[in-house]
């Protein structure tokens, strides 16, 4: 027998059915735990989804902000904040607009009021239109003390608008559902 096959061979007899124990509890292990951080990233959103309608149509006013694509653009001193962050309970988005439009760059949009909007950490659906871009108006562009999410038909997933007073253009558009989270 050559030496490479006794070598093969001792290592193949040296695997015994404890081993094969050992290695079948780390993957479980694994694949419990992948799980578990997928749990624990899920959006906080009650499973109860709520139609609503725009306060406003045509509104032109993102169409002079910076637009970006949605996720490409980093922190900002104006960002809506994480859920995570000391925030108030109640909205707080005195003067900030929600604008969803349904053409890219924030062209033509429907307003959506922030500060009245009494709906928090639940899935709202845009009546009004799906939408390829969205803003958030705010003249005082102090930022809001809460998460402004937006994500594609069926509230499953979202994405933060990072900012207020610039536009993001949504990849792969359209979406259709907004959140509030507090």
């Amino acid at each position: 027998m050559l030496r490479s096959q006794r070598l093969s061979l001792r290592h193949s007899q040296s695997t015994t059915p404890h081993h094969t124990l050992i290695i079948m509890y780390f993957a479980i292990a694994a694949v419990v735990l992948a799980a578990l951080s997928q749990v624990a990233q899920a959006t906080p959103l009650s499973p109860i989804a709520t139609r609503v309608e725009p306060v406003r149509q045509a509104v032109t006013t993102a169409a002079k902000f910076p637009v970006h694509d949605l996720g490409s653009v980093a922190a900002h001193p104006n960002v809506t904040l994480p859920s995570g962050a000391v925030h108030s309970d109640v909205a707080g988005g005195a003067g900030a607009i929600l604008l969803l439009c349904p053409s890219v760059n924030c062209l033509s949009c429907f307003a959506f009021d922030l500060g009245t909007l009494a709906i928090t950490n639940e899935c709202l659906i845009d009546q009004s239109s799906t939408f390829a871009s969205a803003a958030i108006s705010q003249p005082s562009n102090a930022g809001l003390p809460f998460e402004v999410l937006i994500g594609p038909a069926g509230c499953l997933s979202f994405a933060q608008i990072p900012a207020v007073n610039e536009c993001f253009n949504v990849n792969p558009a359209p979406f259709a559902d907004f959140a509030i989270l507090t």
